[in-house]
């Protein structure tokens, strides 16, 4: 384990999945001197109040300390100082904290949430302990530190450095209670003098402090406007294709710009692009939040809080708590139901039957949600729950229409409808009920009430309930997508049926047999499809925090929307960008692997927390549709329009054609 490492680890705040706020440029330092420290361990360098001289200049061959250790060999005179070295490795501080973070990661020490939160692995938290490289067994690195301090052991010398570094960044005030530190300041103080290397490194991190000066709001750009007249000729208005509109505006007016009326009341700053993209999953958990856009919506159902529209601690702590239930592990065990159901829509489906593709897919969706999330059949409900939650979404969340419309006779009437089906889904999922039954989405919702009623309560219940068949919304669209997208291009259609006459042909596939390999071509039709036309192409926010993005300032309770989708159609990042290629997902293109370049999930810390589960959803039903028809598009150039709103859907000119039954079902 490098110090580098368990400096991560020392910081990390279970309670937020963050490091502890330090301070950024404090932080920078500080994981600069941890390197240091690291290479002077490594007997590369020795340094002392006055001068940091080179040892060895041979490679470590580890990508944390290397870069740094070139750039110290290579340095012409004169000799510089710790404080030097600790300035000049900050700078790259980013990617120093990314390479130690995937790191823990891949040790199994740490478990990261989609959304961009750290916790520790569910062993290391049992045990207390994990393995370091060389196969011993270390004393998890708080409870060493805090022995160290408080119960005045015998210090480990990596563990005097460690120390070294957290009160040269004044971070253990938050390791320790106040009347703690109060009663340990001596100890502290002994610790830090202690190692020759720690106490040079310390007062290194210590005299670089003082954050740079923020970039003057004065000398940023004033934000460009865009102006909707020139937007009415746009081929892309017209079909509707959203992601494609933000991406034009993009290439005109840059990573950030301004839509005014009728867009909205107030107009939104909209960000973009794959540099901005990157920026926001490292920075927004500080600058934006969600909750100003959901009040309306969680109303409708009397909820005060909801996943969606919670921010910071409270939001890290409920996904932690529904993680498993979407979980693409937690859809492994119901495999069988997956394909049950899907087979029973399937059966509706009948050769020379020409059919509406979105609405097909938003059955197939649909039917298998409802059963594998919430536990019931809502068959009978889909259509009115699928109509309200569309209105109420256009209504209070995007504000496109006036509050109203919610209160005619046939939204009140969807209304009480939906309730009666919330009460049968809580019906069933009593203790008897549920007894023998695999856990699902609802069981896990019902548990953190149970667990933490004042945290959770009953008040809250309806919407998350209800979250399921939401969700079924967006997979419908995301199937619709990726049918039309497979079902266009033959050869990609013959390639996805050999996957699946190899997975199906002797029997229905268990967990195992969906390795990557065997499901290579689907999933990459699935990304493709994800990429062109993707379900969620914005997503809307506030700044709660005054911020100055690719150089423009933006005030805090701005109107923003994150345009993150745009980049995907950016031809450079990916070629021919208009083109369906899977190839581009497969080595050594990888065309999606740049920062911030493919992001059909959202971004920053709501990123979807089912997009695992999503993903083996949409192959198993691409493979299962592949497996048991010929479809074909109809007409066979239509070229895809869109619903955009609430949601980018396939507009109802989307149909497809049942050619063949290739097995009976």
């Amino acid at each position: 384990m490098r110090l580098a490492e368990e400096l991560a680890l020392l910081l990390l705040n279970e309670d937020s999945g963050y490091i502890e706020p330090v301070g950024a440029w404090n932080l920078s330092c500080v994981l600069a001197g941890s390197v240091l420290a690291d290479l002077a361990l490594d007997f590369r360098i020795d340094t002392d109040a006055e001068t940091l001289t080179l040892l060895d200049a041979t490679e470590t061959g580890d990508p944390l300390l290397d870069p740094v250790l070139a750039e110290i060999a290579s340095a012409p005179p004169p000799v510089h100082n710790a404080q030097y070295w600790i300035e000049k490795t900050a700078e790259r501080s980013e990617e120093t904290m990314d390479i130690i973070l995937d790191r823990l990661v891949g040790k199994k020490i740490l478990d990261h949430d989609s959304g961009g939160f750290w916790s520790l692995s569910r062993q290391v938290e049992r045990s207390g302990t994990y393995s370091a490289d060389d196969g011993t067994t270390r004393l998890q690195v708080k409870t060493r530190v805090l022995r160290t301090i408080l119960d005045e052991e015998i210090p480990d010398p990596r563990d005097v450095i460690l120390i070294s570094l957290i009160a040269a960044c004044d971070a253990l005030p938050l390791l320790l209670t106040e009347e703690e530190y109060e009663q340990s300041r001596e100890r502290i103080e002994l610790l830090c003098k202690m190692d020759l290397v720690g106490r040079a490194i310390g007062s290194a991190v210590k005299e670089s402090q003082g954050r740079p000066v923020q970039q003057p709001i004065g000398r940023t750009r004033p934000i460009p406007v865009v102006n909707l007249l020139k937007l009415i000729p746009n081929r892309n208005v017209r079909r509707g294709n959203l992601s494609r509109i933000l991406t034009d505006l993009y290439r005109e007016y840059g990573p950030v710009f301004r839509i005014n009326k009728p867009f909205s009341r107030k107009g939104a700053v909209v960000l973009a692009g794959p540099d901005t993209n990157a920026w926001i999953n490292r920075n927004g958990r500080v600058y934006f939040r969600t909750r100003d856009h959901m009040s309306d919506f969680e109303q409708l159902y009397g909820a005060s809080r909801t996943l969606p529209g919670m921010d910071g601690t409270e939001h890290y702590r409920m996904r932690k708590s529904l993680r498993a239930g979407y979980s693409r592990a937690t859809l492994e065990t119901r495999l069988d139901e997956i394909y049950k159901h899907c087979r029973t829509s399937l059966e509706k489906w009948t050769p020379g039957d020409t059919i509406p593709g979105a609405t097909a897919c938003q059955e197939l969706m649909s039917v298998q949600v409802s059963h594998v999330m919430v536990g019931v059949d809502a068959s009978d409900h889909i259509d009115d729950l699928l109509k309200y939650e569309h209105r109420s979404l256009v209504t209070h969340v995007q504000k496109a229409l006036p509050k109203f419309l919610m209160s005619t006779p046939g939204m009140t009437r969807r209304r009480k409808r939906i309730f009666e089906m919330l009460n049968r889904v809580l019906n069933e999922h009593t203790p008897a009920q549920r007894k023998n039954k695999p856990k699902d989405l609802v069981d896990h919702i019902l548990s953190l009430h149970a667990s933490d009623p004042q945290y959770f309560p009953e008040t809250d219940l309806n919407f998350m309930l209800v979250a399921g068949f939401i969700a079924s919304i967006y997979l419908g669209s995301g199937l619709s997508f990726a049918v039309y997208g497979m079902a266009r291009h033959p050869e990609i259609y013959r390639r996805v049926r050999e996957e699946a006459e190899a997975l199906f042909a002797n029997g229905d596939p268990g967990t195992d047999d969906f390795n990557m390999s065997a499901i290579d071509v689907t999933h990459r039709v699935f990304l493709e499809s994800q990429r062109l036309y993707p379900v969620i192409p914005m997503q809307l926010r506030t700044t709660m925090n005054h911020c100055v993005v690719q150089g423009y300032n933006i005030p805090k309770d701005t109107r923003v929307v994150f345009a993150h989708t745009a980049a995907h159609h950016l031809d450079e990042i990916f070629s021919d960008p208009s083109r369906f290629d899977i190839d581009r997902y497969a080595p050594p293109r990888d065309e999606h692997k740049r920062a911030g370049a493919y992001v059909p999930f959202g971004l920053g810390t709501h990123r979807c927390l089912g997009s695992k589960w999503v993903e083996l959803q949409m192959t198993i039903n691409l493979l299962l549709i592949a497996y048991y028809f010929d479809i074909s598009v109809v007409p066979s150039d239509y070229e895809m329009a869109f619903n955009p709103f609430p949601t980018s859907a396939p507009n109802s000119k989307f149909r497809f054609r049942i050619d063949k039954r290739r097995h009976d079902l």
